[in-house]
Formats: C-alpha cells, sequence, structure tokens
C-alpha cells in the first residue's frame, strides 16, 4: 500500500490539462474561465444617480435656495438632461445619468414637490455629489475583472454579462464514463431479487461529477466478465476522456478490472491505498495520458474517493484556481481501529466564536451509504493515529465543490 500522500503525488504528476473552447456564455455556468476579463469601459460608465428625488446644483443650496423649480424628469435608460436654471432642479431616477449641472442628490424623502415647485425640508443638510456614483469609481476601463481559473457561478457570470461577453473562453468539459460494476447489481427499474442490489454507484459518481460543473457525463454498468469488460473498456478508452470505475479493483476471484485495463495497455500507477475505507483504490492511465480512476465498489468508498481524488483531479485538469483548505474542529473523541488514513463522516456546524465544528457520523459500514445523507462531508484524518481528542482540527472535504 501506498500513503494518502503518495497517491496525491503519483495523480498531481499524471495530471492532463482539459483543452479550452470557446462557448456561449448561457452555455457555461459553473464552467472554468480560460481568460482574464477585462472592464471594456468605465465602471459604472457614467455619474449614476443612486436615489430617487432631485438633482440640484449644489452651490444654489449654499447660497441660500431651498425651492427649486422643477424641469424635467430624468429617467434610467435616456441620455442625460442639462440643467438649465440657477435655482432649478430635476426630477431623478436610480441608475440614471446624472444630469448635466447636477452634483447633488437630495431624496424624495426629504422634498415635497407641488405645482412644479420642489421644496427641501429645513432640516435637511446635503453634501456636495451625496447619491451620486462617481465614473469609473469602481473600476477603470482596461481593469482586469475576473482572472483566468475563476469558476463562472452567478457572480461571476454577471462580470461576464456586464462587459459584452456573449462568448467566454473556458475549459472543455471531458467526456466522461461513470462505470458500475457487478453481477449483483441490477438497473433501478428492474425487478430486484433478494440476492441482488440496485445500481447507485453509478448515480453518485454522475451526480458528484454534474454538480461540480463537469456535465458530459455517461453512465454503465458492466457485468463480472472478463470479455465483456475487455470489449466494452475498451471502447470506452476510444470515445471518452476520463473512466471513473466503481468495483471489480479487489482481490476476489471476480475482481478482473486490473487485469483487463493492464491488457487494454493502461498503465497502473499505484493499487491500494493506506485509508479507509477506499484500500483497493486504483489509478492508472491509457496509452495516450486518459487516467482511469478505479474505486472500489462498496458505496461509502466509492463517494469518498470520488470526493477525495476525482474531483481534485479535474479541478486542476480544468485549471480552477485552488481552493483554500477548509478545516473544522472534532467536537467529541474518536477512536479508531486503524492505522491507515481514516475518513470520518461528519455533520458541521458554526458556533458562536467563528469554529466549524464537527460532529461525528458512523456508518455501518463502507456500505452504509444511507448514513451519509445526514452528513455534509467527511474529515481526513491521519494514519498511525488511534485516538482523536475533542478539539482536533482535520481537513474537511464537503459533498459540494
Amino acid at each position: 500500500m501506498i500513503t494518502v500522500e503518495e497517491a496525491d503525488k503519483i495523480i498531481s504528476l499524471n495530471i492532463e490539462k482539459f483543452p479550452s473552447v470557446q462557448v456561449p456564455l448561457q452555455d457555461a455556468f459553473g464552467m472554468v474561465l480560460q481568460e482574464d476579463l477585462i472592464a471594456d469601459r468605465d465602471l459604472p460608465p457614467f455619474d449614476r444617480v443612486t436615489m430617487d428625488g432631485i438633482g440640484i446644483k449644489f452651490n444654489t443650496w449654499e447660497q441660500g435656495d431651498r425651492t427649486f423649480s422643477v424641469e424635467g424628469v430624468q429617467k434610467a435608460g435616456i441620455p442625460p438632461l442639462k440643467l438649465e436654471g440657477s435655482s432649478t432642479c430635476l426630477e431623478v431616477m436610480t441608475g440614471a445619468v446624472l444630469p448635466g449641472g447636477c452634483d447633488c442628490v437630495i431624496p424624495y424623502e426629504d422634498v415635497s414637490i407641488k405645482e412644479g415647485k420642489a421644496m427641501v425640508r429645513e432640516d435637511v443638510k446635503p453634501i456636495h455629489r451625496q447619491f451620486v456614483h462617481a465614473q469609473a469609481s469602481d473600476y477603470p476601463r482596461g481593469t482586469v475583472l475576473l482572472k483566468k481559473g475563476a469558476r463562472l457561478l452567478a457572480p461571476q457570470v454577471a462580470i461576464a454579462a456586464s462587459i459584452g461577453k456573449a462568448e467566454v473562453l473556458v475549459s472543455a468539459a471531458p467526456k466522461v464514463a461513470a462505470v458500475g460494476t457487478g453481477d449483483e447489481v441490477v438497473g433501478i427499474n428492474e425487478q430486484v431479487e433478494p440476492h441482488q442490489i440496485r445500481q447507485l454507484n453509478s448515480y453518485v459518481i454522475e451526480a458528484a461529477l454534474k454538480l461540480s460543473g463537469y456535465d458530459q457525463v455517461t453512465r454503465f454498468h458492466l457485468r463480472d466478465d472478463k470479455e465483456e469488460l475487455r470489449l466494452r473498456l475498451g471502447e470506452m478508452l476510444e470515445h471518452f476522456d476520463v473512466i471513473v470505475l466503481s468495483g471489480g479493483v479487489s482481490m476476489g476471484k471476480f475482481d478482473y478490472i486490473p487485469d483487463v485495463l493492464a491488457g487494454l495497455g493502461v498503465e497502473v500507477l499505484f493499487h491500494q491505498v493506506k485509508q479507509c475505507p477506499g484500500k483497493p483504490f486504483w489509478f492508472g492511465k491509457s496509452g495516450d495520458g486518459k487516467p482511469v480512476f478505479a474505486l472500489p465498489g462498496n458505496p461509502v468508498s466509492t463517494q469518498v474517493g470520488v470526493y477525495r481524488y476525482v474531483l481534485p483531479y479535474f479541478n486542476t485538469a480544468s485549471g480552477a484556481r485552488e481552493q483554500a483548505q477548509e478545516f473544522a474542529v472534532l467536537d467529541s473523541d474518536v477512536d479508531v481501529k486503524t492505522d491507515r488514513t481514516y475518513f470520518l463522516p461528519v455533520k458541521v456546524r458554526g458556533d458562536e466564536d467563528g469554529r466549524l465544528l464537527s460532529t461525528p457520523v458512523f456508518t455501518g459500514t463502507s456500505g452504509d451509504y444511507a448514513a451519509l445523507a445526514g452528513t455534509d462531508g467527511f474529515l481526513e484524518l491521519p494514519q498511525d493515529t488511534f485516538r482523536f481528542s475533542k478539539g482536533t482540527t482535520a481537513r474537511l472535504y464537503r459533498w459540494k465543490n
């Protein structure tokens, strides 16, 4: 067995970057940006009104004027009007261009307007350029608003749309084969016999990838038959960019995956990791550099393996900016019965001191997938330690990216 750290190193040294592709913005949600987004004009692009009210020349206020004749209305979306008189004003709307000649906005709440006259309350004390969002005060033209490597979530999409990026350069979503194996497994719509179980691992792989922005996933199920495995996996190696398997990698008589992959020219880079759950984890690459992840078939092992190894590979291969590691504090003592790195499912919550506390949720076995539904992720507890005291801080992996 190799250590978790050694597995990480081997995987990181064998990452093939995903290619870049130009796509319409509406098809790029969740994808990783491969270009800097630059402001094509000042932000805001004009002096912008930030309160509904009246716009005045501030010096007329300083000279003692408190009543102003209304010349017109400056609404958002029209070219700027110009204030013509000295003791006059223009009604101005939030988001509108500040009219020419105006340099102070007084909100409607402080004004009464009757018969074309705006009268300001006596107790109001406006200041020069109040409620004016100055042109370029956020970012001048040419500023890099978003750097390459950002994932296009809602705030990032807003930036792209604001600078007119109808198309963006992003990392292409790889075509992924999510493969469950095993003669004991039947489709979720099929009649299940007492000695059988329903497919779930291929759905777990697909869900984790799609929820993380990698949506080109096709599910498969293969029987424990060497010829079928050789034929189908050979086809997948031709037509898919990444293969993620579940099952068939342990030491059983029908665990054919390692031998079949070797026969297809897939180089094994490691097999068996000093971790619990998920010891039989297998990783390799094809002759043309395509990664193959073969995770143990127990559902908890599969899910942990996807979030601990597969998704980090995808994020790095897509050029995603590295996210800060997250840590949580154990809220109780934990005893483990293995010298391997231990992945402990936890429920997390914040306390009044801003700490992230984690409550252990012990699964019955690595087949107890239902217990994971009540958790937020898992802690990675270091190897060769059997007791972790309350207050221990450990790396947290969440069930979301």
